[in-house]
């Protein structure tokens, strides 16, 4: 099964734009598709420069980098570049939305371990220590994501994704459209960045915040979540609005978390350590997953 995955993946990696470096034995390509064999088989990425743990159809193809090499390569801002386009074009795949969602999930690594990067943290309702995982979510595509450790507040990884809704080409990704958030991102630094990508950021409001519509604590993007959030027709019994349709959306990103952790994304593994592996590790796993998606609605074959 991981085989044939593998080849529908390997085709699609190589139609990715990308220059090709000069003076390298292994391109740039060449290293994401070891470095996404050893994920897709949950193994570090020393056992995919093994011949022997590769198909025996692959006799006569390419030679593999040995270990050293991918530890080395896989650091490269080409072979990072690459990773980005690969979950790019297939992000571009799904059609956009004017919903989008935003969320982190917490990938912890253990008490005892020695990463010195893993911070600890409130990880989904008590302590832990590992890293923070926040996505932005478009339709079943998680368009981008940031990594920081686990005493990182989501707010500061939620003011470096929402930029990021500029780069889009789609109706939606031009016209404007919604950012569904929980009340952990509620803050008026992130209702002023959604709005400069031209997108409303809704957020259940904080108990404290609820009744304020004093313009001197809380900006004009702020209060209007606040009015979406609020249904004004509930007494008269209207259970059904605009504000209440949009922060349901945000049970998409939540799937895509759980759907994730079937995959395997619910902690690295014990070879995954430090902020460079976890990274690409988050990223192979994404592209794995949306690829996964992107057949089985026919958009890849």
């Amino acid at each position: 099964m991981e085989a044939k995955l593998y080849r529908a993946l390997f085709a699609f990696v190589l139609q990715v734009p990308h220059p090709r470096r000069r003076r390298v034995i292994f391109s740039d390509h060449l290293i994401v598709l070891v470095l996404l064999w050893a994920v897709l088989h949950d193994r570090p990425t020393c056992w995919a420069c093994e011949p022997e743990n590769w198909p025996a159809a692959r006799e006569g193809a390419h030679e593999l980098p040995d270990d050293s090499t991918m530890s080395r390569r896989v650091r490269t801002v080409g072979v990072q570049q690459l990773l980005e386009r690969v979950l790019a074009a297939l992000s571009d795949l799904f059609d956009d939305t004017l919903v989008k969602e935003m969320d982190s999930k917490p990938l912890v690594t253990g008490n005892y371990s020695q990463d010195p990067d893993a911070k600890r943290g409130r990880a989904a309702g008590a302590m832990g220590r590992g890293y923070k995982m926040c996505v932005l979510n478009k339709a079943v595509a998680l368009r981008s994501f940031r990594l920081a450790g686990l005493n990182v507040n989501d707010q500061v990884l939620g003011a470096e994704l929402l930029p990021t809704l500029a780069d889009d080409t789609g109706c939606f990704g031009g016209c404007g459209g919604y950012v569904a958030v929980d009340n952990g991102f509620d803050a008026n630094p992130l209702h002023a960045a959604a709005a400069t990508v031209n997108h409303q950021l809704v957020a259940p409001p904080r108990k404290s915040n609820r009744a304020v519509r004093d313009t001197k604590r809380n900006r004009r993007e702020r209060i209007r979540s606040l009015d979406l959030c609020a249904n004004a027709l509930r007494r008269s019994g209207q259970r059904q609005w605009f504000g209440g349709a949009v922060m349901r959306e945000r049970v998409v990103v939540e799937r895509s978390f759980s759907q994730l952790a079937f995959d395997g994304m619910h902690a690295p593994p014990p070879w995954v350590r430090r902020p460079h592996r976890v990274c690409n590790w988050v990223a192979c796993k994404l592209i794995i997953r949306m690829f996964k998606l992107a057949q089985k609605a026919g958009l890849a074959v």
